[in-house]
C-alpha cells in the first residue's frame, strides 16, 4: 500500500508539541499531589483534555521546589493539600506552609469540600483559585488557563461561603474579659458554646463543617486553659470569679453530653 508522504502526527506528538492548537495558547502546569492515583489520573486526564496544557508532576513538597529551582517555573502549580496533609494534623497549616512556597507562581488548591474553611483561607495567603474535587476535567482545565492568564478561579458555592464568613465577621461578638487572645472565629464559637450550643448546631449556624466547630472548639480551651466548655465559658467571662465544686461538677456533666454530638 502506497504512502501519501504527508506526515500525521499522533496524539502524543501533539501532546508533546509545545506549539498552539486550535489557537490555544500552550501553558505549562505543576500537579503537586502525594497521592499516586489521583497525581496520575488527573495529569493524564487534563493532558488528553488539552494538549496544549503541559503537565508536569511532583510527588512531595520538596521535589516540587527543587523542579521549579532547576528550570524555568510553570505558569500555574495545583496542588492538593489534602494530600500533603498528615493524618490528624491541620488541612489549613499545610495550605498556609504551600501558599508561600511558589513565590509568584500563581497556586490553585484542590478541595474536597470537607473544609468549609479552606477557600476563605485560600484567598486570605493570596492564593488564585479553589478547585473543587466536584467538578469536571473541562472546569478544571478553564480553571487552571484563567488562572495562569493572571485570573482567579472560586465556583459559586464557595463564594457564598466566603460571604458567609464575611457577614459573620461583621458580626464579629466583642472579646469577653478574658477571651482578649481568641480569634474573631473562636470567639463566635465561643459564643454560642456560653448559648449551650451543641457542635453541630455551632457548625449549622457558622456555615462550617462539624469537625471544623471541634477543632475551633479545642482552640478555645487551649487558649483559655480550660479542660471543658462550660470551665472555659466561666474564664472568659468572670475570669476572677471561682467555680463552686457543685457548679462545676454540673458543668463536667453537661459538657460531656456536648462532646457526644
Amino acid at each position: 500500500m502506497g504512502s501519501s508522504g504527508k506526515a500525521v502526527s499522533s496524539p502524543r506528538a501533539a501532546a508533546r508539541d509545545p506549539g498552539p492548537m486550535n489557537g490555544r495558547r500552550a501553558i505549562a502546569a505543576l500537579l503537586l499531589d502525594e497521592t499516586p492515583l489521583t497525581r496520575e489520573s488527573l495529569s493524564a486526564g487534563l493532558s488528553l483534555r488539552d494538549p496544549t496544557l503541559h503537565m508536569r508532576t511532583a510527588g512531595s513538597l520538596g521535589e516540587a521546589k527543587a523542579m521549579l529551582a532547576a528550570g524555568t517555573p510553570p505558569a500555574v502549580v495545583l496542588c492538593n493539600v489534602v494530600s500533603l496533609t498528615p493524618p490528624n494534623g491541620s488541612v489549613l497549616a499545610t495550605l498556609r506552609n504551600v501558599a508561600g512556597a511558589f513565590g509568584g507562581t500563581p497556586l490553585v488548591v484542590l478541595s474536597d469540600g470537607e473544609e468549609a474553611d479552606l477557600p476563605l483561607e485560600a484567598s486570605r495567603l493570596g492564593v488564585r483559585g479553589c478547585l473543587p474535587t466536584s467538578v469536571g476535567l473541562a472546569v478544571a482545565q478553564e480553571a487552571l488557563r484563567l488562572v495562569a492568564g493572571g485570573g482567579t478561579f472560586f465556583p459559586s458555592p464557595f463564594l457564598h461561603r466566603l460571604m458567609q464568613r464575611c457577614e459573620a465577621a461583621a458580626d464579629d461578638p466583642p472579646a469577653p474579659p478574658g477571651g482578649a487572645a481568641l480569634t474573631a472565629r473562636q470567639r463566635g464559637v465561643l459564643q454560642r458554646l456560653r448559648e449551650g450550643k451543641s457542635n453541630r448546631v455551632i457548625a449549622q449556624e457558622l456555615g462550617i463543617s462539624e469537625n471544623t466547630a471541634k477543632v475551633h472548639v479545642r482552640g478555645i480551651l487551649r487558649a483559655l486553659g480550660a479542660s471543658n466548655r462550660a470551665e472555659a465559658v466561666r474564664k472568659a467571662w468572670q475570669p476572677a470569679e471561682p467555680a463552686t465544686p457543685g457548679s462545676f461538677s454540673q458543668d463536667r456533666r453537661r459538657d460531656r453530653g456536648q462532646d457526644r454530638d
